[in-house]
């Protein structure tokens, strides 16, 4: 495949307020190796949906994702080209004519209102922070996966030809915008996130460099599904109560399912204070002081 066929289509980050990831996770990851690559289970099939013709790799990623989960907690679907086209209009009504890609967060936001053109709604969605390495791992452990935007460089359109993975070359020129699925990292004990990280591109498993990651990565994501909530790991690993308190807080609506909140810690009971020398004190003068009042009460026939 040329360069000329395979296309972009992330716009700019919109950067509207929206739920952290640090905030709502319990620090409960589930068990798993080093080196991880949830992409495997797939062993390929992936598709190209247009995106060798169109700008729609936000779309394309929705589905990507769409697939991943319901192989991973449900039956794989796999959205058809008509549904990504579908999803591609909602910030292209005019498609064909208009061809301007996508806003990653605006993609989520629909998706939270309206639900994708295969009928199900997120959720919900919350920003990782893309520097912070072991949060990106418990994204990745934890949802599957993370929906990546990032900076494409002229050097790695070379590297995807040659199956190598996309390293950060200094002074290549950017060539655009892309998402792009990211599910897995590694190779033990190389780089900070353990060596290459795992993603899906123009209907093909490939990787980052560590480097890359740091440099060309602009925006990630994690997004809850409604085959989250029957996924023991997820329960465990993100906090749905804190959640809801600030989705509602973001949105002003109610999160769309019913959450149990989370309890509040019981107090610790604190032992009264013992009593102080001063208190001593006294409590001998009151003693020392009883006979004589005794006595004098006795006398006056009380």
């Amino acid at each position: 495949m040329s360069t000329a066929q395979r296309r972009y289509g992330r716009r700019p980050p919109k950067r509207a307020a929206a739920i952290q990831l640090a905030r709502v996770l319990t620090g409960v990851v589930p068990p798993h190796p080093v080196a991880v690559d949830q992409l495997a289970r797939l062993k390929g099939g992936w598709q190209m949906l247009g995106n060798d013709t169109w700008g729609d790799c936000v779309a394309v990623t929705w589905a990507n994702v769409r697939r991943l989960v319901t192989a991973a907690l449900a039956t794989e679907n796999y959205p058809t080209q008509d549904q990504v086209i579908a999803f591609y209009k909602t910030q292209n009504p005019h498609f064909p004519s208009q061809d301007d890609g996508m806003d990653i967060q605006t993609a989520l936001e629909y998706l939270v209102s309206h639900g994708g053109p295969d009928g199900v709604k997120a959720l919900g969605f919350a920003a990782v922070d893309v520097k912070n390495v072991e949060e990106v791992k418990a994204a990745i452990a934890i949802f599957g996966s993370v929906w990546t935007g990032i900076t494409v460089l002229d050097a790695n359109q070379a590297e995807f030809a040659q199956g190598q993975p996309w390293s950060y070359v200094r002074g290549s020129q950017v060539d655009g915008g892309h998402s792009v699925l990211t599910g897995g990292y590694g190779t033990p004990g190389a780089g900070a996130l353990g060596g290459d990280e795992r993603f899906i591109t123009w209907a093909d498993e490939t990787s980052f460099t560590d480097a890359f990651w740091q440099h060309e990565v602009e925006e990630a994501w994690v997004v809850i599904w409604p085959e989250h909530l029957e996924h023991p790991a997820f329960l465990a690993g993100v906090d749905l109560g804190a959640f809801a308190s600030d989705y509602t807080a973001i949105t002003s609506k109610p999160f769309p399912v019913p959450v149990t909140p989370t309890p509040a810690p019981t107090p610790t009971p604190v032992p009264a204070p013992g009593p102080t020398a001063a208190d001593r004190a006294l409590a001998a003068a009151i003693h020392a002081r009883r006979p004589a009042e005794d006595a004098w009460l006795k006398e006056v026939g009380l």
